[in-house]
């Protein structure tokens, strides 16, 4: 099934499910087609075949024209071109220093591959020499030995399978210009490669005759960019942008000049785009445009890079090592950190603790991501040096634990002790919800302290997909099943896309009253779940505000360990599941989790409402000792007033002082 075939009567046949860009033209879940061969080789090479046929109509379907542009193409020949000269100056300088160099010999055994893969350009990669290109071959100097080298330097490269070239090659030719490797684009960068090596080949005044354009008024230029540098550069970083241009001369050098400025522009493009196609949120887009602004204030303070073009793996390793020890922990926290030089932002660092300096191997990685997308679509805007960077070099390396021991374990009757808390049974007062009430009172709140850690536990949510929950997210009349839909709303986004389900909502959560009270919110006009963790001050994660709610309750219950937090009680959800003998698939569906494999993520549909409620059932009860009490909402909440921890910013209270003296000086005047 990995190659979608599947075998019926000795026949095999192909069988895929029909891709969504396509779901609106065609009326069947899946496309069926014999193959009409009892080969199974010939049947995996077949599948192949169709795999990237259905792909390309899905793509086509979708709107978007996924063929490779004209500048792409430019971008990709220029890439393999470059590659290869290098490559081939670097043979060129170890052959001449060796003993018993010949430059005849050398100039021929490069003019003999030149041919080979001109004849590959023209003919494609069953390429032979014909009756035509000995006649060429011959006017250019070739002997009949010659050609006779050519016609087996291809049959070479046929045998050390270099021809055809590798795909996972072109692949990533396609993809380091932000384009889709459909079958057209690979078999369009197979020509450009072969296009791109004959060129290459065919610079050999450059390797043994000493011409090169690029020498052209070298020490000018090399001067005039030194000058440049010893003037120095302004500190802050928009007048380092205004001023990064390198200077321009009348010599038209090989490689474009483009200032390390434009990157930002270039960044600002990547980051639209991902939030036009839905892929980056407001946090994203953020965090990636504060990323490039910081990388070419570097770049342009403390490497005194001026060029784009310039940039090489040591500027970008100097950067990762800024990010790792140097810099502020905290930084783009505070709006004016933008405002800072780079040796300011070392100097501030330098006020905190040791373990407060430097950013976390996730967080680098996250902004690497964040880098290759950029440095692709630079590359294809002709800054062909970015593509010669290994990112992947400087990633942090995963966490040697395995994934299941990387987080601590809340034990079941710990989980229990969390529902015998003062929220849960008899607080003390609305402001007192942790604090134990008179006995024999059981006063409970109803708000997010009550029922956000029942749902984690019996539904396995995350903590901020139920606190960023809307009212409508909870489905109580759409069958006998009542269940909570988890997707990406106006308040918060998910995690990733197997993230949004809808999971179950076990009697429990609903003896407990939880229907009751999404009546009493939805009546009173709120369009949040749990309004109680809403300020319009702060912009903050919802789920933020109910951890500092719920961690003394944690400590209370004794769940005092590092890791223990709400998270954990998502992880006990699973493993109970597990000990209960529920598949590790089923698992995924109600955790948001994708499947580890072909068949497990393509080749299923997600469980009905019905079957996963049976799962959820499943569960150990552990708040059997509640009771269930009429809803009683926090009193701002039912009065709709602003949250009492809601702190308005400073300019606001600045405002609101000047205000109220100046009404305090009126009204002495008036009197």
């Amino acid at each position: 099934m990995a190659f979608h075939i599947f075998r019926r009567d000795a026949v095999y046949y192909w069988r895929r499910r029909v891709p969504r860009a396509l779901a609106s033209l065609l009326d069947r879940p899946h496309l069926l087609m014999s193959l009409k061969t009892t080969s199974h080789v010939v049947a995996r090479r077949l599948a192949a075949q169709l795999d990237l046929i259905l792909e390309d109509a899905a793509m086509f379907a979708d709107g978007d024209d996924p063929n490779l542009s004209r500048s792409q193409i430019e971008t990709m020949l220029r890439g393999v071109v470059d590659r290869h000269l290098t490559k081939l100056d670097r043979v060129a300088f170890a052959a001449k220093s060796a003993p018993g160099f010949h430059v005849e010999q050398a100039l021929m055994d490069d003019k003999r591959a030149f041919w080979a893969y001109a004849l590959l350009d023209a003919q494609g990669v069953t390429a032979v020499v014909r009756a035509a290109d000995r006649i060429r071959m011959a006017a250019d100097g070739l002997s009949e030995a010659d050609i006779e080298a050519v016609q087996n330097h291809l049959a070479n490269l046929r045998i050390d399978e270099l021809v055809p070239t590798k795909e996972a090659r072109l692949r990533k030719m396609i993809g380091a210009v932000g384009a889709t490797p459909t079958a057209m684009n690979i078999n369009v960068a197979q020509g450009i490669y072969f296009r791109g090596m004959k060129l290459a080949l065919a610079e050999t005044d450059r390797r043994y005759g000493g011409r090169r354009v690029e020498d052209e008024d070298f020490v000018d230029r090399m001067l005039s960019c030194r000058d440049a540098q010893e003037q120095g550069l302004p500190s802050a970083v928009d007048n380092d942008l205004r001023h990064s241009h390198p200077p321009k001369t009348e010599s038209d050098p090989v490689v474009p000049s483009i200032a390390m400025a434009d990157f930002v522009r270039l960044s600002d493009d990547v980051i639209q785009q991902n939030a036009r196609d839905g892929h980056w949120d407001d946090k994203t887009q953020r965090q990636a445009r504060s990323l490039s602004k910081l990388f070419v204030k570097f770049m342009l303070q403390d490497q005194k890079v001026l060029d784009l073009n310039s940039l090489r793996q040591s500027h970008i390793g100097k950067f990762v090592d800024f990010l790792r020890s140097e810099i502020y922990v905290h930084y783009g926290k505070s709006v004016r950190d933008e405002d800072l030089s780079i040796a300011e932002l070392r100097e501030k660092a330098l006020t905190v603790n040791k373990n407060k300096r430097g950013i976390g191997g996730d967080t680098l990685n996250r902004h690497l991501t964040f880098l290759g997308q950029m440095f692709r679509h630079a590359i294809a805007r002709g800054a062909e040096a970015l593509a010669e960077i290994e990112l992947a070099a400087l990633r942090a390396k995963g966490k040697k634990k395995r994934a299941r021991d990387a987080r601590a374990k809340l034990p079941l009757d710990q989980a229990a002790a969390i529902f015998r808390t003062p929220p849960f049974n008899n607080c003390a007062a609305w402001d007192a919800l942790a604090e134990q009430g008179p006995d024999g009172l059981r006063q409970v709140f109803h708000c997010a302290l009550y029922f956000v850690p029942i749902l984690i536990y019996y539904t396995g949510c995350r903590r901020e997909e139920l606190c960023g929950a809307m009212v409508d997210d909870v489905i109580l009349d759409h069958g006998e099943i009542p269940y909570i839909h988890i997707a990406k709303n106006e308040r918060r986004r998910i995690k990733n896309s197997q993230s949004q389900r809808n999971v179950p909502l076990h009697p429990e959560v609903l003896r407990l009253n939880f229907a009751a009270y999404v009546k009493a919110i939805k009546a009173l006009g709120y369009k949040l779940l749990f309004p109680d963790l809403y300020s319009p001050s702060s912009a903050s994660p919802l789920g933020d505000r109910f951890y500092k709610e719920f961690k003394p309750i944690l400590i209370a219950a004794g769940a005092t360990e590092e890791g223990l937090g709400a998270h954990a009680v998502r992880h006990l959800f699973g493993a109970q599941l597990k000990k209960k003998l529920v598949t590790k698939e089923d698992r995924a569906d109600l955790l948001g989790h994708g499947g580890d494999s072909e068949t497990s993520e393509r080749y299923c549909e997600p469980h009905e409402i019905a079957t996963l409620y049976e799962f959820v059932l499943k569960l150990p009860v552990v708040t059997t000792d509640l009771q269930p009490q009429q809803i009683n909402l926090l009193p701002w909440v039912l009065n709709k007033q602003v949250a009492p921890f809601s702190q308005p910013s400073r300019s606001k209270r600045a405002r609101s002082s000047f205000q109220h003296d100046a009404a305090r000086s009126v009204e002495r005047r008036t009197t």
